[in-house]
Formats: C-alpha cells, structure tokens, sequence
C-alpha cells in the first residue's frame, strides 16, 4: 500500500472513531460534518474522498460503535468464558458508566435516535440488540430457550431504561436513586449464570457475544 493510500485509510478510520464517539456522546444529529472535519483539522470539502454521503459515516460509525459496545461488555462480566452477571450489571448501572457515553453501550447512548432514522440504521439495532440477547441468554441457567429469551428481554430492558432514565435527569439524587434501585433488582429477574465454559467449543470458537459476533 503506498503512502497515500495508506494516508486515505488512516483518515477515514480516524472520521469513523471520531463520529462513532461524538454520536454516542451528542447524537447521530448533534454533530455535523463542518465540526467533525474541523475538530479532526481537516477541510469540509475533504470528507467527500471518504464517504459519499453523511449516511455512508453514519452507517459505518455505527457499526463501530457497536462493535466498541459488545467489547466494552465482553470485558466487564458478559465474556462467555468466565460470564459474570452481577460484575456486568454493577458496571452497566454505575455513575461512571452513566457520565461516559462516549466509551459506553451504544444502545443507551442512541436508541432515542432510531426510531427517526431509516430502515438501514433501524437494522443496524434490531442485529445488535438480537446479539446482546443471544449472548446474556446464553449465560443464563439452563431452562427452555423461549425462558431464558424472555428473562434476557426483560433484563437488558431494565439495564437500556434505567441507564437512559438516569441520565435523563442529570446527576442527581434522582439519578443515583434510579442506578442504586435498579442494579439491587434486576438480577432477581434472572437465574445464576452459566460458570462453565459453553462445552465443544475452543478457547476461540464461541460466535455468541454481547454485540452478537
């Protein structure tokens, strides 16, 4: 790859970092293109050799944010390995998680968003959230499929609303009362779960995780 190729791929992954973090933090339509291209110091006139239209960066910062999202929760308790729901859930509902959108779920930080986006980025939710649902049923205790799918509705549920709900009214007593209530209630919905490793498959050979790769 010669330096100018590689030059345009360095940019264009920096624009997808940069909006993937600035949509979580402000919204898909609280940014626009003049202020992503400045604050990258690049021209306006610039992010046409990289995307044909805003919807090209949205669809793919997209992407990205909800890849950093499954990793985020992989890393803090929903690893199929060692799945550990109360150290998820403490993370999930903690004020930490609540202030940092940016490095955070991106189900939370956007979903307000979707229902006023078209069909594509209404996909891009509906395969992630099937994934997170795959992946926390997956660690739950043995029972039917259709119950454990239904206790993992009803949990990430709780843990999308309560985090938005706390956000909604600022850091407050609210807010700490809501995050406080909610992660002391929401693993009574689910069983213990899963400490085995999920059996014939390797080390590297799980497909099912949070953002559902």
């Amino acid at each position: 790859m010669g330096y100018s190729k590689a030059s345009k791929a360095n940019t264009h992954a920096r624009l997808v970092e940069a909006a993937a973090s600035r949509f979580k933090e402000r919204g898909v339509d609280g940014i626009s293109l003049a202020d992503l291209m400045k604050e990258l110091k690049l021209t306006h006139g610039g992010f046409y050799k990289h995307f044909g239209s805003r919807e090209e960066l949205v669809t793919e910062a997209l992407e990205l944010a909800m890849k950093q999202s499954g990793e985020v929760m992989r890393k803090h308790g929903l690893d199929l390995d060692k799945p550990d729901l109360p150290r998820f859930v403490d993370f999930y509902l903690d004020e930490t998680h609540r202030d940092g959108r940016a490095g955070g779920c991106a189900v939370a930080a956007l979903a307000g968003d979707a229902p006023r986006k078209n069909a594509g980025v209404q996909a891009q939710f509906r395969e992630h959230i099937e994934g997170n649902l795959k992946a926390l049923s997956d660690v739950l205790t043995p029972g039917s499929p259709q119950e454990a799918r239904a206790t993992a509705i009803l949990m990430l549920c709780a843990l999308y609303g309560a985090l938005m709900t706390a956000r909604a009214v600022g850091d407050s007593p609210l807010s700490r009362e809501i995050l406080r209530t909610a992660r002391k209630r929401v693993l009574t919905f689910a069983a213990p779960a899963k400490r085995a490793r999920v059996r014939g498959k390797g080390k590297n050979a799980e497909t099912a995780h949070y953002n559902g790769q």
